[in-house]
């Protein structure tokens, strides 16, 4: 007897010890997976590294988090100008909850002045926040499927997407930080809808709010669903009229008493909070001279909601609802598929292949059905699905544009649900062992996507900015702390954004565009064009080069009166001299300088020509005046370098793009270099 007891216990023992291990098992996978995404590529985070917006995003971002401080009342602003009246000024970007700036700027703080080392840090910050999300999403999915096996299959398979692991590095809180929050306010909805825990979910979601609006795209339809079940739940009884009157004035207290209703006023509530603080913050530090409507952030506003019709009028082609559904189909089409089957998305990120958009409509089409078939869990997958939907069509001035991409990490709640949707039908039929089985699968699937994300960009194409123009962005900034700085500078693969980043942290400036008649001139001059006559500043550059504003302004004055004549004589002269082009013109105008310049450079020898721009027959190097400008008094002068080969005609002018996306030239001059 004491044998049989002693082995059953034993027997009982390894039984439990055998399922606590399988039961930590799958959260082990998931780590040791999502521990792919930071060790793959890690080499080519320290810089901005990729295309599209990957870059533009991450360096602006990185600006604002970086100008974050208490000297500036926490305001959220890109640069710190010094308009021609030499007044102060910001340029702001106050338009988002400052949780995620200031997670941002805890990251970099340790890190003093080396560049590259914040942006390292940045990166591996938003892959930590995007790590997080899928372990919420994993511990939100165990509940709901009260299955570990079918949590971690679906999480990997979703979180392996193109657009999820190509911006899981991306520094914004606008993606992978609002990702976050989503996730966090779903876990905390599970948690509610199985235990009841109402303040739980309460903080989380506040929390959420802290780092981004899209969680509201996830209240909306958990409020909307939870208050639909319990109306349902509690219908009167139209029988009688007295008791149909009872009961109607009991189911309406029952809905005001609701927690899903107090949910809503609360999230509603602590979100203009967020907004107050941001709109007063902005008020003052615009020095009280704006009305509210007037305020960026409010104009910003409007914009993204399309209130203002007047606002995106040059992106309208992007708008029309049959392009814009088109367009977010695709997104979802691409969502459920693993980045190693997704065929070169980053590459070609063309939004409209057919293929993509018809499998969007089906995914769509499938989870819909699964959600109607279901039993349990219904409103908890239903807002998860309809989550991305919920802040797309809303927000279609800010979704539509191919450029913000990045708002398709959102869908990222059809695809887990598709997947959990899957994997319980398949479970019913096959068991467990197929589950275990697709888990290996996922875990391999989202290793070998994070592998092929890193082989995006190499290395190589970075050394170069890395090897001249940080470092002497390190020495700009400590040579002219204190001082005005105008940038002006064509260099093409690092955009304005990115200057705001190196140049950001300091009392450093740049000359705004309000008051032309204004002498004031900038204490420096940071360019990529080297001046005769004039010894750069920096030491070994070949990119870019500082000048005293003085000397540098007075230099170009000598270079246009040396030139005889000007080769194009129109709303501007253009000269040719020392292989560049300059623009000038004597009378004028803050409107002159809002128009984009073309610039179309036809060589002697075709040959000379890059193989896609020899089918076209000329270099295209148009330019914004913002990029090349040099303004005194009422003058306005640009000075653009020309490629090194033998020129036979140059045609320029300035262009408008038009509400339909046609242009149109306001002026345009042709001259001949050579027969």
């Amino acid at each position: 007897m004491k044998f049989l007891l002693r082995e059953t216990l034993k027997t009982s023992t390894q039984r439990l010890a055998s399922l606590s291990s399988r039961a930590c098992l799958p959260p082990i996978l998931l780590l040791l997976a999502l521990s792919s995404a930071f060790i793959f590529g890690s080499a080519q985070r320290g810089n901005f590294y990729r295309d599209i917006n990957h870059n533009s995003m991450s360096a602006k971002n990185l600006a604002v988090a970086e100008n974050l401080s208490p000297e500036h009342q926490f305001l959220m602003f890109r640069k710190q100008v010094l308009d021609a009246d030499g007044k102060h000024a910001y340029e702001v970007y106050n338009r988002f909850p400052i949780g995620g700036y200031a997670l941002i700027k805890l990251a970099i703080l340790p890190f003093g002045d080396d560049l590259s080392a914040k942006i390292y840090a940045a990166r591996m910050l938003m892959l930590l926040f995007f790590a997080a999300a899928a372990v919420l999403a994993y511990l939100s999915l165990a509940r709901i499927a009260s299955n570990p096996w079918i949590a971690l299959t679906a999480t990997l398979l979703a979180f392996s997407s193109a657009y999820g692991l190509y911006y899981s590095d991306m520094i914004s809180n606008e993606a992978v930080i609002d990702l976050f929050g989503v996730m966090l306010a779903f876990h905390g909805m599970a948690i509610f809808e199985h235990e009841r825990r109402f303040r739980q979910l309460i903080i989380k979601a506040c929390v959420a709010l802290l780092l981004g609006w899209h969680v509201y795209a996830l209240l909306l339809p958990f409020i909307v669903l939870g208050l639909t079940r319990e109306l349902i739940k509690a219908r009167p009884d139209l029988s009688t009229s007295s008791l149909a009157l009872r009961q109607l004035k009991h189911t309406t207290l029952s809905l005001l008493r609701s927690r899903y209703l107090t949910l809503g006023v609360v999230t509603l509530l602590f979100g203009i909070s967020i907004l107050a603080f941001n709109f007063t913050n902005e008020y003052f530090a615009l020095n009280r001279e704006t009305s509210l409507k007037e305020l960026p952030s409010f104009r910003s506003m409007l914009n993204r909601t399309g209130v203002d019709p007047h606002s995106s009028e040059h992106y309208t082609r992007h708008l029309p609802w049959p392009g814009f559904l088109e367009r977010q189909f695709y997104r979802v089409g691409m969502t459920p598929l693993p980045y190693a089957l997704s065929l070169s998305f980053v590459e070609h990120m063309s939004e409209t292949a057919r293929l993509f958009v018809i499998l969007g409509i089906a995914v769509s089409g499938v989870s819909l059905i699964g959600l109607l078939l279901i039993r349990q869990n219904k409103i908890l997958l239903a807002t998860l699905a309809l989550s991305g939907f919920f802040w797309a069509l809303p927000m279609r001035h800010n979704t539509a544009y191919p450029w913000h991409s990045f708002e398709a990490v959102f869908y990222i709640g059809v695809a887990l649900t598709l997947f959990s949707l899957a994997l319980l039908y398949l479970r019913r039929l096959s068991g467990d062992r197929l589950i275990a089985t697709l888990s290996a699968v996922a875990l391999l699937a989202f290793a070998l996507s994070a592998l092929r994300m890193s082989q995006l960009n190499s290395p190589d194409q970075t050394d170069e900015f890395n090897k001249t123009a940080i470092a002497d962005f390190e020495v700009i900034r400590n040579m002219t702390d204190g001082k005005s700085i105008q940038i002006n500078s064509n260099i093409r693969d690092y955009d304005r954004h990115m200057r705001d980043y190196y140049f950001a942290g300091r009392t450093i400036m740049r000359m705004r565009g309000a008051g032309l008649s204004a002498a004031r001139l900038p204490d420096f001059v940071v360019t990529d064009m080297r001046v005769d006559g004039l010894a750069s500043l920096t030491q070994h550059n070949r990119m870019l080069f500082l000048y005293e504003g003085d000397d540098f302004h007075r230099r170009i004055d000598e270079i246009i009166e040396q030139a005889a004549y000007p080769l194009i004589h129109s709303e501007f002269e253009v000269y040719f001299k020392g292989n560049a082009l300059i623009y000038v013109k004597d009378n004028c105008r803050e409107d002159d300088l809002n128009k984009e310049f073309f610039l179309a450079v036809y060589p002697v020898d075709e040959n000379d020509l890059s193989d896609e721009r020899r089918r076209h027959g000329f270099d295209n190097l148009d330019f914004d005046f913002e990029e090349q400008a040099v303004r005194r008094s009422k003058r306005c002068i640009a000075r653009t370098p020309l490629p090194e080969y033998d020129i036979a005609r140059i045609k320029t002018g300035q262009f408008i793009q038009r509400a339909d996306g046609s242009f149109e030239n306001l002026w345009e001059g042709d001259a001949r270099l050579a027969e």
